[in-house]
């Protein structure tokens, strides 16, 4: 730990907002208690995320969204790229920390023009990344480990400060606060627990969305057993699948919110239910009662953090479930909502 006390590091994870999401202890760990500097960089779209979470000096985006495709504009992507590694060697940073781990990362890192560079050795990283390190370090025996592992892993191997079990605060703007407290408040919601309910994947991973049908049943079933009411959050991927839901007492469905409202709107929850997304490990980062449900993603690998969370684990599961009409075989309709319902009170009821 003493070798890089003082040093400026450049971490870098560039996507997914989950993996980002999972990367923000090791930050803490990383800001805490030194007297060096922490900057990080993330692809453009995913900065709002550390806005929420102050844990870096600066954050520096990597061009991804702004220029667009290099294919389809490949001067305003270049100009832009170049801008980025401009930006990334006016620090002259100590060690570049590459936590993402694929060619493109570990060529952010060799860009950044740091004293030393670091990263996943050969099984942990892809597309032979850990050819292009200072040092390439095993953040474990096996690399089924989940993301929390990997990260502290990595840190303890380079002698950096190991990352603790606290649970996160988020930064967010009274006018954001305000504005999620009056739709609360309208939905009746104001001041009393309530479940969220996050129905949102991204297309890509629909595979990984429970039925909005299966979200219905569990939100008669908590109104039932618990008088707890829910509110169903989505993300743009969902728009159409929301606006023909049907009225039903007991749901109220969250405006089309940005991340800063949907996390103020999570965080004063009773509890969370939702899939392997950003939402979901940011609910348990913060604290939040969680129940993750899982069905083609590994239970070991997206494990959500801390003791208030529980699991929910189907194998088999291979396809986005069509619709009405599913037999829901291989599909996560696969899951009961009896089952979320036996976890979630669990989970609620476990005090930890």
């Amino acid at each position: 730990m003493a070798t890089w006390d003082g040093a400026s590091i450049l971490v870098i994870r560039l996507s997914s907002l989950g993996d980002i999401a999972r990367m923000l202890p090791s930050l803490r760990a990383l800001h805490a208690g030194r007297r060096g500097s922490v900057d990080v960089t993330v692809e453009d779209r995913f900065a709002p995320l550390l806005e929420l979470f102050p844990l870096a000096r600066r954050i520096v985006p990597y061009p991804r969204r702004a220029p667009g495709p290099p294919w389809r504009h490949p001067a305003r992507w270049g100009r832009a790229m170049a801008a980025y590694g401009k930006t990334l060697r006016e620090e002259r940073y100590d060690l570049a920390l590459d936590l993402h781990g694929i060619l493109r990362s570990a060529m952010v890192a060799a860009m950044s023009g740091a004293a030393r560079t670091a990263g996943y050795g050969r099984g942990f990283g892809k597309e032979g990344s850990h050819l292009l390190y200072g040092r390439a370090v095993a953040p474990a025996a096996s690399p089924r480990i989940s993301r929390y592992q990997r990260y502290a892993g990595t840190l303890a191997a380079l002698g950096l400060p190991p990352p603790t079990g606290e649970y996160l605060v988020p930064r967010i703007p009274p006018h954001v606060e305000a504005e999620v407290s009056r739709f609360l408040s309208g939905a009746g919601l104001d001041g009393r627990p309530f479940l969220f309910a996050f129905l949102g994947t991204s297309k890509a991973q629909a595979r990984k969305r429970w039925p909005v049908e299966r979200f219905l049943e569990l939100a008669r079933l908590a109104r039932r057993r618990d008088g707890l009411p829910t509110l169903l959050g989505w993300g743009p991927e969902e728009a159409e699948l929301v606006r023909g839901l049907p009225v039903q007492d007991g749901l109220a469905v969250v405006p089309d919110w940005d991340l800063p409202r949907l996390l103020e709107a999570v965080r004063r929850s009773a509890a969370f239910v939702g899939a392997d997304t950003g939402a979901m490990h940011l609910a348990a980062l913060m604290g939040v009662p969680t129940v993750a449900v899982l069905g083609p993603t590994d239970p070991v690998l997206n494990a959500p953090f801390g003791s208030r969370t529980r699991m929910v684990h189907r194998e088999g599961i291979r396809k986005a479930c069509p619709g009405e009409g599913c037999t829901h075989g291989d599909c996560m309709g696969a899951i009961g909502a009896g089952e979320v319902m036996e976890a979630l009170g669990e989970v609620i009821g476990s005090g930890n």
